[in-house]
């Protein structure tokens, strides 16, 4: 059984990193990532994720996603309405979870015309409902230069948005998570809009 999880594992890893992060899916590699999940989910080492946050705390690099997201989109999109109409081009999707402040934040880098990049940040909060559930309250959104080196002035020229436009604002909505399959390094999830979610976590940091 050890054998064959791994082997799923990695070839679901192998075909979701070739989707790039699902912008390059095509219907057949759909599918077998659609089984292949399955498959793993059928075999989870960890029946009840939620009792072992300690797996699930850190940093998680989105492999692929079925949430329809587009690589050339606008901040506008990415923040839910409430950032400005500015055009982008997502380079990758990150998430992080920390059982401080039961903190569950959603990151996406990207760069603009201007060749300045950038990350957009959805803060949250997550409560645990059951073994496998997290419900997330999703509380600010906010765009920042990813390198923290340009002045608030400089970021929203390089935006090319006035300097009043806000860069940050409130949200007030939630949703949840089904953590279907969990180890060491790989995380499996389900989303209340029947999304799934392959992300490994990120070594990188």
């Amino acid at each position: 059984m050890v054998n064959e999880l791994t082997n799923l594992k990695q070839e679901l890893i192998s075909i979701s990193e070739a989707s790039d992060i699902g912008f390059n899916y095509t219907p057949n590699a759909k599918q077998q990532i659609e089984t292949l999940a399955e498959s793993l989910e059928a075999l989870n080492p960890t029946t009840e994720p939620t009792n072992h946050l300690e797996l699930i705390q850190g940093r998680w690099r989105l492999l692929y996603s079925t949430f329809g997201l587009e690589r050339e989109t606008t901040l506008q999109r990415l923040s839910f309405g409430k950032l400005p109409n500015v055009k982008v081009n997502v380079t990758g999707i990150f998430q992080e979870v920390y059982t401080v402040g039961q903190q569950y934040n959603n990151l996406i880098e990207f760069t603009v015309d201007s060749g300045v990049n950038g990350i957009t940040l959805v803060t949250g909060r997550y409560t645990v409902e059951d073994s496998k559930r997290l419900n997330i309250d999703f509380l600010e959104t906010s765009v920042k230069s990813a390198t923290n080196d340009l002045s608030d002035s400089t970021f929203h020229e390089a935006l090319s948005v006035d300097n009043k436009s806000p860069l940050e604002s409130k949200l007030s909505f939630n949703g949840w998570i089904d953590i279907t399959y969990l180890d060491g390094n790989f995380r499996l999830v389900r989303g209340n809009q029947k999304n799934l979610y392959v992300l490994l976590r990120d070594e990188s940091r």
